[in-house]
């Protein structure tokens, strides 16, 4: 039973931002993507026993995430606007046709990001990863907003030319 554990939260790991950007989505608020992942990660530990590990864990997972976003729409319906089920069914209908594009895509915005300075890599987290401001950046760095906004459009700029280079060496998507 602790090998089951240590299986299911390995997977759960290794997928968490899969399912989060699939649940975000269908919902606006990243509080209720929270919400909503961790009622799928209780519902995907309720059913882990009937999970075939030869099969891939993420599309088993995001077919959890799809109901418990349905249950979750259900449930506050009444208080708040949210998509309706032609338009959540459409988004979940494109999103598995370009999961394979997708993963294809980030592996190889992974590579191009390892291809930065560790001054840009760093410039990046702390902007998207951890959502500090260019206001905070400024004073950390010393820089002017300007020039952090002018460094991040050309650091955004590489790693278009990046990937764009590396998808048609590929010959793929």
């Amino acid at each position: 039973m602790q090998d089951h554990g240590k299986t299911f939260a390995r997977l759960l790991v290794a997928h968490d931002r899969s399912l989060r950007q699939y649940i975000a989505l269908f919902l606006p608020r990243r509080a209720d993507v929270e919400e909503v992942l961790q009622q799928t990660a209780a519902a995907l530990w309720e059913k882990f026993d009937e999970f075939d590990t030869s099969r891939e864990f993420l599309p088993w997972a995001t077919r959890f995430a799809y109901f418990e976003v349905l249950n979750y729409r259900k449930e506050r319906a009444r208080s708040r606007v949210f998509y309706s089920e032609d338009v959540m069914q459409a988004l979940a209908d494109t999103q598995r046709e370009l999961s394979v594009e997708l993963q294809f895509r980030e592996s190889i915005l992974q590579e191009c990001l390892s291809e930065l300075g560790s001054e840009d890599h760093l410039l990046l987290q702390r902007r998207y990863s951890e959502e500090a401001t260019i206001k905070s950046l400024s004073e950390e760095t010393g820089r002017t907003v300007k020039s952090l906004y002018r460094r991040l459009d050309r650091i955004r700029e590489l790693l278009a030319t990046c990937i764009d280079r590396k998808t048609q060496a590929s010959g793929q998507f």
